[in-house]
């Protein structure tokens, strides 16, 4: 599975509401050693937003530099973005990422 595949696309719970796209991947530094000597990147959550816009531009991460009213205005709009873990989810496809019961990502 490709980072590609998960940002974008729909998170929906086990009853069907709708919480929203990814946008953003938490990994850990953790996964088999491939090639070299750092160890591959291992997805541990994902970061489910209401709103995508201003979220591509980083403006969503705390230490993101830049215009401070455009910094202000991006973290307002994605006050309500979820950090939902790898274990919560059930299937991942076509463009959809479904819950498993029980998980919401509050």
């Amino acid at each position: 599975m490709r980072a590609s595949d998960l940002l974008g696309a729909r998170v929906l719970t086990s009853t069907g509401e709708d919480l929203g796209v990814v946008s953003g991947l938490r990994c850990t530094p953790d996964g088999p050693k491939k090639r070299g000597t750092l160890p591959a990147p291992r997805l541990r959550a994902v970061v489910v937003t209401p709103r995508g816009l201003g979220a591509v531009l980083g403006y969503r991460q705390q230490e993101q530099r830049g215009p401070w009213l455009v910094r202000v205005i991006m973290r307002r709009l994605h006050r309500h973005d979820r950090v939902i873990g790898w274990d919560d989810i059930r299937e991942v496809g076509d463009g959809v990422i479904r819950l498993r019961a029980g998980a919401d990502g509050e």
